[in-house]
């Protein structure tokens, strides 16, 4: 009887349980709070996660879907939609947590407070970006242009993990963090030099 390969694609369920582990692990280092802060702290840590790997791979997208195949397009969406959802249940477990509403509207009252509180602008960026992304056939090209508001609220997320996210506060989770901020920086401008050329 021969042994079924598995499939390219089923390495991204591997990884997705892989980066359960890890997160998991990462927040038992620090158990305390409620089970309701366990889950805003790994909604937080899985959706950046998410947010950054759908990022970067849509930058490669051609390449990917010529090695892992046309199914990798679904694993784009799947790593888009689950971002979408993790980041999204984040703040929902805070105003839980707060009994208040008002932790889903931005703040103004000073640039280090605007900052400190980033991923609630960067929430509503990634919103539109990815209605701009399921409207593409109705609003045409200009759902790119729209699109690339992902890249500054992940931007933001990072600044915002970086100031007051609690996991992050250790200096292994904090450089890795600077290092993906990076990469999407790079990510960015390689898309828009490829854009250029062609």
């Amino acid at each position: 009887m021969t042994r079924r390969r598995p499939r390219k694609t089923e390495y991204f369920a591997l990884a997705g349980l892989v980066a359960l582990v890890l997160v998991s692990g990462l927040i038992s280092l620090q158990p305390y709070g409620s089970p309701i802060n366990w889950i805003t702290r790994g909604a937080a840590l899985l959706g950046y996660l998410a947010i950054f790997l759908a990022i970067v791979s849509s930058t490669y997208l051609r390449q990917l879907v010529r090695f892992f195949g046309r199914p990798f397009v679904q694993v784009h969406h799947i790593l888009s939609v689950t971002g979408l959802i993790l980041i999204t249940l984040h703040p929902l477990s805070v105003a839980w947590s707060s009994m208040s509403l008002g932790v889903l509207l931005p703040r103004f009252d000073s640039w280090r407070v605007f900052l400190q509180l980033g991923g609630r602008p960067a929430w509503y960026l990634i919103a539109a970006a990815a209605l701009a992304a399921a409207l593409r056939r109705v609003i045409g090209q200009r759902w790119r242009a729209i699109h690339l508001l992902n890249y500054a609220a992940f931007l933001l997320g990072t600044v915002h993990a970086i100031l007051i996210g609690t996991d992050f506060q250790q200096p292994v989770i904090k450089a890795v963090a600077i290092i993906m901020a990076i990469v999407v920086v790079a990510t960015l401008i390689q898309k828009q030099l490829q854009r250029g050329r062609r």
